[in-house]
Formats: structure tokens, C-alpha cells, sequence
């Protein structure tokens, strides 16, 4: 029986520098399984309700920062993310950012993870297979010039929108209109250039609503080239 939801997780960095702490995110993202009559109606239902995603880490591996979900209390060795309900077909993710300790070279256990979910009727409850997530330690100061995975990157900078929001809000409560200005105008323009660098279409698409819902006006031309042609010249 195939499961209701398609788990997936990338590590933003394939190496980890094995002589110092250091930070690195892991981006969740799991797919609502298609239903048999998918390619006769256009219409989505309930892949799976009631989503929840359990964390163990190793002793080496510290959770520091959510992204895209909270976590409930759960027992005293694990993490519990509730993540609601997904469509046939729909995406979803999630960022977890963790620093890393000290570690011998070689490949270690990181985390370990379990879906649990209900299916769209009834009330039986599914669990998927628990998977071990492994990170490669090195002693070569090359993985300290490793570039960020751009899949992370991108769906990263895409669920800080809703915090810079967030944020936003808060000074404008707080009667700081041009501080939380200067915050979302930062963003939007942290994604306009990541997608002139990269191409995505996403991300422009993304950085064209914060600046439309933000009210703003979206970097010159002129500025975008500028700052291609000093990522030409450094590269």
C-alpha cells in the first residue's frame, strides 16, 4: 500500500569541517501522495491529516532554530513538529537549523526521524519507517569554502518571508514604521538577487509580492547588473 505523504530531506552542505563547531540546516519537505483518480479531476483532496514529524539527535548535534513549523512537548529524548494536513500533490517544507560539536573525521549519525499521520478518513493512525540522516566529517579545509546547497538556500529564504512579516509587524506595533520598512525591503531584495543570480522563477515571483504587499519598489536594473558583474569578477 503506498504511504499519503513523500518524505524528502536535503542537508544544505554535504561536508562537515571536522576541527570546529559549525551551523548547518536541514530542509524537510514531504509531497502528498497522488490520488488513483489524480489525472481525471483537477480537483485536490486530503492526502493525509494530522501530520506529525518526531526528531531524535545525537549528542553531537543541537537544534537551534525553526523554520516554517513549532515544536510541541514530547518525551524527554525527542522533538515533536505537528504540521497539520497535506493535498494530493502538494509540497510542503520546513527548515531546521543545528550546530554541530567536534567530531572524529568519518561518517557519522546525525538525527533520526519518523512520520506519523492519519489517513483522510476514518481514524487509523500510519507510521512511516524510521530513517537515519548521517552527516560525512572531514579534516580538508576545502569544506570550509563548500557553497550552500541552493534547493536549502532557496526554500530557506522562501520560509523566512512569513518571520520577516512577522517582524515587520511587531515594530509597526511598536510605532517603528521605517525600521520595519528597512526589514522587508532587506528581504525582498535578498530574494530579487538570489533569483537574478540563479534564474528561479520562484523566487522572483516570491520577491515581486513583498514588494507589491510591502508596497515598495523593487531594485533598479542598473543595480541588479552591477551586482552580477562583481559576482562575475569574483568568481
Amino acid at each position: 500500500m503506498q504511504a499519503s505523504i513523500q518524505p524528502d530531506f536535503t542537508w544544505s552542505r554535504d561536508h562537515i569541517f571536522a576541527s570546529g563547531a559549525q551551523n548547518i540546516v536541514l530542509l524537510v519537505e514531504w509531497r502528498g501522495a497522488p490520488s488513483s483518480q489524480q489525472g481525471r479531476k483537477k480537483s485536490h483532496k486530503v492526502a493525509a491529516r494530522e501530520i506529525e514529524l518526531r526528531l531524535w539527535v545525537e549528542p553531537h548535534i543541537s537544534l537551534t532554530r525553526l523554520h516554517g513549523c513549532r515544536t510541541v512537548p514530547g518525551d524527554d529524548r525527542s522533538l515533536l513538529f505537528p504540521l497539520g494536513k497535506i493535498l494530493t500533490g502538494q509540497r510542503k517544507y520546513i527548515a531546521l537549523e543545528f550546530t554541530l560539536s567536534q567530531a572524529p573525521a568519518g561518517k557519522h549519525d546525525a538525527v533520526w526521524l519518523q512520520w506519523q499521520y492519519k489517513q483522510p478518513y476514518g481514524e487509523r493512525i500510519c507510521e512511516l519507517p524510521m530513517e537515519k540522516l548521517s552527516l560525512e566529517y572531514s579534516h580538508h579545509t576545502g569544506v570550509l569554502q563548500e557553497s550552500c546547497c541552493f534547493h536549502v538556500e532557496k526554500h530557506l529564504e522562501i520560509l523566512r518571508t512569513e518571520e520577516v512579516l512577522e517582524g515587520a509587524e511587531r515594530l509597526t506595533r511598536m510605532g517603528k514604521q521605517m525600521e520595519a520598512w528597512e526589514l522587508v525591503r532587506r528581504h525582498a531584495d535578498k530574494l530579487l538577487l538570489l533569483a537574478v543570480r540563479t534564474g528561479d522563477r520562484l523566487l522572483s515571483r516570491e520577491a515581486e509580492n513583498l514588494y507589491r504587499k510591502s508596497e515598495l519598489e523593487p531594485l533598479i536594473p542598473n543595480k541588479l547588473i552591477e551586482y552580477q558583474n562583481i559576482r562575475t569578477e569574483c568568481i
